[in-house]
């Protein structure tokens, strides 16, 4: 009865996306005997546990992984994920998870779904870019975290966990790759036992790659450095300091601090783009961006975890962050917003887009010690960050107008008390019960064409919470249900300087329901996760959109009232429904075969509260909810009704298969082939789903290859990747301009340990 109950939880199941906790365990469990897949211990619930006694979908990604296959980047580690997606963005890329994210340039304001780097969430995006080296492995986790995390994402969490030193043990290693596009990239680690209480890890990475583009824009130089210090003086004490250097140089993609030239293709509608030759050379008509710019990102951390006893245990943790640099000098002028041959605006300005940037975060976490049955944490969170933007006019006659001076001036503080428990009730039935309290300030001054400075600041607070229940229905099968709430808070948007009036917008909430199931069958040999989720989302925080910054030959301020300058603002209704199936066999010792799917249905609400646009037309003002944006062949203003809409970055289907073989050779070579398809169904990468298409991103099947050679001496390895095999462009942003993904790249990477 109990087989059959366990297969009926089978096609339940969930793809697991786990939590994290500060002193994350950095070693996986070994493969189990015989030909079954191996047990993979994550922090899931902030606490070490078996992915696979997860009461939530995980996805994790090997570390390992990422050096053979050369990904440098989280675009290229999250690529073939389902439900994933990832946004370039100034400096580095933002990322959506089930539909849930943010398009805005880092800095600008939270996301719906964060990136956590060794327990350091950054609001900015640099650590996207050049920080996936020496990586212990990735976690994204789906759906409201606030239980769990200090950060209060409502959408999803990315944990990036690096790996930390090792006491007693001596290790080195390196790799080097070259690729097309004389992409040149190295990466180095040296641990160091200092003593038998005290061990040094030091790991970096440099890479240098031309264009994509033709003519050049977007070539990436970046370097990074990064020291861990670990101290253990007794078993029960764990003290460790880390230093990260992160530096983007080079001129677009990856290196711009603003988003003018940045992988700028030629507009187009559809797929039109991928069948007019190249995707990625630019025709002349369209701006070319040769402006360098380099970003710095410093950041600071300690940890200290005390283990009290079997029950209880403390964690502290620390950081500081700062960003300088970014300043862009004379950008060249480009025909027009949309290409449509108007002066650009941006033509003599220098942007100087972190002067300064620095932020603070602190962590005080009880919980349970190893080996308790009751799981459970308390802890108290606090981040703070302070972000200058300045931007100054150099020719008087430009379209900025005479000496523009435009300095804006944001800090956010948060502070939040949170809890959770699993308490067992038998030996197969747990209960779950967690809250928190979120209490947020958000301070914005401006400084606007001589204008005096205005400050304002904007008070918000929010209770969350998480029950749910875990059965085992068989030792290797188990059932789930929760329901949680996340809280991505509100803010301050525009300034209207002639009005002195400041646009609010409300805190996005979601309620998400979840019920799966976890599973093992045929001796370990075949897993199969599942689960169905429904999300409710008030205040859908839609503020990614182009305003008119340039109508009939004059700059729009915010809140500009004329008909082509238009500020939305809406705290939109919105929905999902959706389920994920992974499924993972080992069919031989040698052969491996994986698929993870996801099914999302996201709609925004047929019927929606107040949304508030000015410069209405009186046709738009009919409609339910207008979403206004501007033609990008002609630059005049439209509106498209948001209400019954379906949100952005939400495919109603993508799937991933996977499939691996190992060849064993008589001296103790082996080989390994494989190699992923992936297939996506077209969606939308913008909430505004205008009638050209502009916004609209066709389904598509693309997929990679990775070989790796690894000689009977195991300290040396050869791999070669192939990615974006179709040489497929990917739409990833549009409105004001439009970016597109990498084209296919190869390479090969020389490996060594010690």
């Amino acid at each position: 009865m109990k087989d059959r109950l366990g297969l009926c939880a089978a096609l339940m199941a969930s793809t697991a996306l786990g939590v994290p906790m500060a002193h994350a365990a950095q070693e996986q469990a070994a493969a189990p005997a015989g030909d079954g897949i191996s047990e993979i211990i994550v922090t899931a619930a902030r606490h070490e546990q078996n992915l696979q006694k997860v009461s939530a979908a995980v996805s994790v990604i090997d570390g390992s992984a990422l050096k053979e296959k050369a990904q440098s980047d989280i675009a290229q580690v999250l690529a073939s994920t389902p439900s994933v997606q990832t946004t370039g963005q100034p400096g580095g890329f933002s990322v959506d998870v089930r539909g849930m994210g943010g398009d805005l340039p880092a800095g600008t304001a939270q996301g719906s779904a964060a990136v956590v780097f060794d327990g350091v969430y950054n609001i900015n995006s640099q650590g996207t870019t050049v920080g996936f080296f020496d990586v212990n492995r990735v976690e994204v986790l789906a759906g409201p975290q606030s239980t769990r995390y200090g950060p209060n994402a409502d959408g999803g969490l990315v944990n990036v966990y690096t790996n930390d030193p090792k006491l007693g043990k001596l290790e080195a290693s390196g790799a080097f790759t070259y690729g097309n596009y004389n992409t040149l990239r190295g990466e180095a680690m040296l641990n160091i036992p200092i003593s038998e209480t005290l061990a040094l890890r030091v790991a970096g990475a440099v890479l240098s790659r031309d264009s994509y583009f033709h003519p050049a824009e977007g070539e990436q130089r970046a370097q990074s450095l990064r020291v861990k210090l670990l101290y253990r003086p007794v078993d029960a004490l764990t003290v460790k300091l880390s230093y990260q250097l992160d530096h983007i140089g080079g001129a677009g993609n990856g290196s711009n601090v603003f988003p003018v030239g940045t992988s700028k293709v030629p507009i187009y509608s559809g797929d039109s783009i991928n069948n007019t030759g190249d995707p990625w050379a630019q025709s002349p008509s369209n701006p070319v961006n040769t402006t360098t710019a380099s970003i710095y990102q410093h950041t600071f951390g300690g940890t200290a975890s005390y283990d009290f006893s079997r029950a209880v245990a403390l964690d502290v943790q620390g950081s500081y962050t700062t960003i300088h640099g970014g300043e862009v000098a004379g950008l060249n002028t480009n025909p027009g917003p949309w290409g449509t041959g108007d002066t650009a605006p941006f033509s003599s300005v220098t942007l100087d887009e972190f002067n300064k940037f620095n932020q603070y975060t602190g962590e005080l976490r009880l919980h349970n010690g190893a080996g308790s049955k009751v799981l459970w944490n308390l802890g108290f969170y606090h981040w703070n960050y302070q972000w200058t933007y300045a931007a100054h006019n150099n020719d008087p006659t430009a379209n900025f107008g005479p000496a523009l001076a435009n300095n804006v001036y944001s800090a956010t503080a948060t502070n939040a008390l949170y809890g959770e428990v699993t308490y067992p009730l038998t030996d197969s039935l747990r209960i779950i019960a967690g809250l928190r309290n979120s209490w947020d300030a958000r301070t914005n001054s401006f400084n606007n064409n001589g204008v005096a400075t205005q400050r304002f600041t904007t008070n918000l607070s929010h209770a969350d919470y998480r029950a749910g229940v875990e059965y085992d229905v068989a030792p290797r099968s188990m059932l789930y249900g929760t329901v949680s709430t996340g809280y991505r808070p509100g803010g301050q948007s525009s300034y209207n300087p002639t009005t002195d009036v400041l646009n609010r917008y409300q805190s996005e909430v979601n309620t998400a329901f979840e019920i799966g199931s976890k599973n093992r069958f045929f001796d370990n040999r075949l897993q199969l996760n599942a689960d169905m989720f429904y999300y409710h989302i008030s205040n859908y925080q839609n503020l990614d959109k182009y305003n008119g910054f340039y109508y009939q030959g004059v700059i729009c301020t915010a809140q500009d009232t004329r008909a082509g300058c238009t500020t939305p603002t809406f705290g939109m209704g919105a929905h999902t429904l959706g389920a994920e199936l992974s499924l993972a066999a080992s069919l031989t010792a040698d052969d491996k075969v994986s698929f993870n799917g996801t099914w999302l249905h996201a709609r925004f609400n047929k019927t929606q509260g107040t949304c508030a646009t000015v410069g209405l037309t009186a046709a738009a003002a009919a409609m339910t909810c207008p979403d206004g944006y501007n033609n990008m062949q002609t630059g005049a203003l439209q509106f498209f009704d948001l209400a019954g809409a379906v949100q952005p970055h939400s495919p109603t289907i993508s799937f991933t298969f996977g499939y691996d073989h190992t060849f064993h050779f008589k001296d103790g070579a082996s080989l390994k082939l494989g190699g992923q398809a992936f297939h996506t169904s077209s969606y939308w990468v913008n909430p505004v789903q205008d009638a050209d298409l502009y916004g609209f991103q066709p389904g598509y099947w693309n997929g990679e290859l990775n070989a790796r050679f690894q000689p009977a001496n195991e300290h040396l390895s050869v791999s070669v990747y192939v990615r974006n095999l179709a040489n497929y462009a990917v739409k990833t942003s549009v409105l004001p301009i439009t970016q597109i993904g990498d084209p296919r790249t190869v390479g090969v990477t020389f490996a060594a340990k010690y």
